[in-house]
């Protein structure tokens, strides 16, 4: 016998407390549909939804295509919406300034373009006057 587990059992075990926290948040009701409802208004009047964008949310009965589509359409985390999941939220919230922050591909290949056709001499100069900018934006 071996010493070593396998890649599955150490997600398994990694995955562990995440199962947990989940299994108290259903013991405690956050995942019945009278939460997921106020989750969703809360959701609402914090971001100026418009009713007829969760109206098929309010419901006795919520389909999950209809979940998928207001949590598509409006950046929100499913783990939040539907279990109350906090890392959700977090990571909702999160999620938008890193891509915020990140420079669009597009843009730094063309100032990769433009930095080759600078005389060599010149570079240095140039790349000060963009990152200056840069720091400035």
């Amino acid at each position: 016998m071996n010493n070593e587990i396998s890649e599955q059992a150490k997600r398994a075990l990694a995955d562990l407390p995440r199962r947990k926290a989940l299994a108290r948040l259903e013991q405690d009701g956050a995942q019945s549909t009278a939460a997921v409802q106020r989750r969703v208004r809360a959701l609402a009047h914090e971001r100026n939804i418009p009713p007829a964008d969760f109206a098929k949310l309010m419901h006795k009965r919520i389909l999950i295509q209809h979940v998928m589509a207001f949590c598509k359409k409006h950046e929100v985390n499913y783990d939040w919406l539907l279990c109350g999941d906090l890392a959700g939220l977090q990571r909702m919230t999160r999620e938008p300034k890193v891509q915020a922050g990140r420079p669009d591909e597009k843009w730094v290949n063309f100032l990769r373009v433009a930095i080759d056709t600078i005389p060599p001499r010149q570079r240095r100069a140039a790349i000060a006057v963009v990152m200056k900018t840069a720091e400035e934006s």
